[in-house]
């Protein structure tokens, strides 16, 4: 009952905060605010000499992904680039594509819940979306065979814009949030006060001995294998009860970032992919953007380890 009471306080203190920031996002980005930043960025990139239908696509991933990857698709139909231009641009959409996760997501959720570390974590994953921008970017300048022909102009999406869809996107967002939240809450003050946390590190010491980690660490990646909003909550929790540091709750969502890598981009990017650009190309431009990810978040926990 006790754990259950803070935890419930918590998550009334939370939400409103979550909820408040959601449901200003949502009303910022139907303003086209995304639309606005591609044009901004257009005539900086168009100066690359890259081929103009990447450019595009790039401009338009700031606010659809879906659309930046079907302008690629389109263009491939029509020959207007190739498939190595196309795994170049892929790359050079990750940028564009967590910005705008980072306004829908990271900033109203994570930031709340994790404080300064959750705005630590965004900047990282930010920071993975931008190395891997610049080397599609790069590969782009190098492989790139054409770039005469006019930009293709990008159509605006549907407008949501108004504060009723807004409020509206922000109740589903709670219904799915808020049990989440008081659950988990309620899991780890409970699970801390009987100590099951160190019934479980016995099972997690032998990993996280070999990485001189915390075995609360190894709990919390497991448990983002799972559900990431409960990962973010449980590290939340975690943070509060002082069980984990700031840098273990980092190293511990990388690693659950890690470990969810494959699952994730089989359920989410492999179709869209496929559905664009065929089994081949399509389970290629997923492979290179994983591996490259992976490689880049193995890299960050290394730096985190070493500090």
């Amino acid at each position: 009952m006790e754990s259950m009471k803070i935890s419930a306080y918590y998550t009334i203190r939370i939400s409103i905060i979550v909820l408040t920031t959601v449901f200003i996002v949502n009303y910022i980005m139907s303003t086209g605010i995304m639309k606005k930043l591609s044009n901004m960025l257009s005539p900086i990139l168009r100066r690359l000499k890259v081929n103009p239908l990447s450019i595009s696509s790039t401009l338009a991933c700031f606010f659809s992904p879906t659309v930046g990857y079907s302008i690629l698709a389109e263009g491939l139909k029509e020959n207007k680039v190739n498939e190595r231009e196309v795994i170049g641009a892929s790359l050079a959409n990750s940028f564009p594509s967590v910005l705008s996760h980072t306004f829908t997501f990271f900033i109203p959720v994570v930031v709340p819940i994790l404080g300064h570390t959750g705005v630590l974590y965004v900047l990282i994953r930010l920071g993975v979306a931008l190395a891997k921008t610049i080397i599609g970017f790069l590969y782009l300048s190098i492989i790139s065979e054409d770039y005469s022909f006019e930009m293709p102009e990008i159509n605006k999406l549907n407008k949501k814009e108004n504060a009723k869809k807004s409020f509206k996107s922000t109740i589903r967002f709670a219904k799915r949030l808020i049990p989440i939240m008081f659950f988990m809450m309620t899991l780890v003050l409970y699970l801390s006060k009987i100590g099951f946390f160190d019934y479980v590190e016995k099972f997690v010491q032998p990993i996280t001995n070999l990485l001189n980690l915390n075995p609360n660490v190894g709990i919390l990646a497991l448990t983002e294998i799972m559900n990431v909003q409960a990962a973010i909550v449980m590290a939340g929790g975690f943070l509060n009860e002082g069980i984990l540091s700031s840098k273990e709750v980092l190293i511990g969502l990388i690693i659950g970032n890690v470990l969810t890598f494959s699952t994730r981009y089989v359920k989410h990017s492999l179709p869209l992919h496929v559905s664009l650009f065929g089994a081949k190309l399509g389970t290629k431009i997923v492979m290179v953007n994983a591996a490259i990810t992976l490689l880049l978040d193995i890299f960050i926990i290394a730096g985190l380890l070493l500090i």
